[in-house]
């Protein structure tokens, strides 16, 4: 017979979470329900969880009179090059870690994990400055470079990749495939789950940034859509219904890419964190 004081403390449970999870998901369907709503209608007094008339104008005005499919088209760019970047450069300093011995190795991966406790805005002015020296300003470059390799990425592959057998790498040397060949054909496949959170990781850093896309890009057609939406908000007229149905299309990419690498995310947050 199941312990009553146990089926409480269950329930209790269950309630706390139920209830931190709706707090949690409110702001996200504020979003998606004032998406639909009009200006008016959002700043009324009245708290209305469903619009009173579900209206389609701000998407229409949205990509009608806005370059936010270019915004969109632009972020897609630049955060699937970085993550693409990021995880193969980071795959392989990660395998360089784990598995060589070379001068001052450890001293190096202390710099890389101090690197994860650097604020990105402390980078603004050089990335800055080396980008405008290499003419390189309003080019997706510029967004994309300075971030092909990632210090928590570089880390984490570390932690896997060191508990790879010598034994499978040797056997894969005796037949014949060179270094290249066997983080390729032989690391990646292992380390699935480790690329998938990594991966989200760096896409989500790359999707949202605002303060590097600002700076980098000037021109209205290469702005990111963080950029984009922040220049619907003007001294005199603030298009929040477009705000909002920006905001939430452009959340969508994320939450697919999520439950698309849900379980691979889950798997390296976890696995990673108990090996040494």
């Amino acid at each position: 017979m199941i312990n009553k004081r146990y089926m409480t403390r269950t329930i209790i449970l269950f309630m706390i979470v139920g209830i931190m999870s709706l707090v949690a998901l409110f702001p996200f369907y504020w979003m998606i329900i004032s998406s639909f709503k009009t200006n008016a209608e959002i700043f009324s007094t009245q708290l209305n969880l469903i619009p009173e008339s579900f209206i389609f104008k701000n998407y229409i005005d949205l990509f009608t009179t806005t370059n936010f499919p270019r915004w969109i088209l632009n972020s897609i760019i630049v955060a699937v090059s970085t993550t693409v970047l990021g995880l193969f450069f980071s795959t392989f300093a990660g395998y360089a870690f784990a598995k060589y011995n070379f001068f001052a190795k450890n001293t190096l991966f202390i710099v890389v994990f101090l690197m994860m406790a650097v604020p990105r805005f402390v980078t603004v002015i050089p990335i800055f400055m080396l980008m405008s020296k290499l003419g390189l300003t309003n080019n997706y470059l510029a967004l994309i470079l300075p971030f092909a390799i990632n210090p928590f990425a570089v880390f984490l592959m570390r932690q896997y990749i060191k508990n790879i057998p010598e034994d499978l790498l040797d056997s894969a040397r005796m037949d014949g495939c060179n270094e290249f060949q066997i983080v390729i054909r032989i690391i990646m496949p292992i380390i699935k789950p480790s690329l998938g959170a990594a991966g989200i990781f760096i896409l989500m850093m790359s999707w949202n940034d605002y303060l590097f896309p600002l700076i980098l890009m000037t021109k209205e057609n290469m702005m990111l859509f963080p950029v984009g939406l922040a220049s619907l908000k003007t001294l005199y007229v603030v298009e929040y219904g477009m705000i909002m149905s920006g905001s939430f299309l452009s959340v969508l990419p994320l939450i697919i890419a999520f439950l698309l690498l849900q379980k691979q995310f889950i798997a390296g947050l976890t696995e990673g964190a108990v090996k040494g």
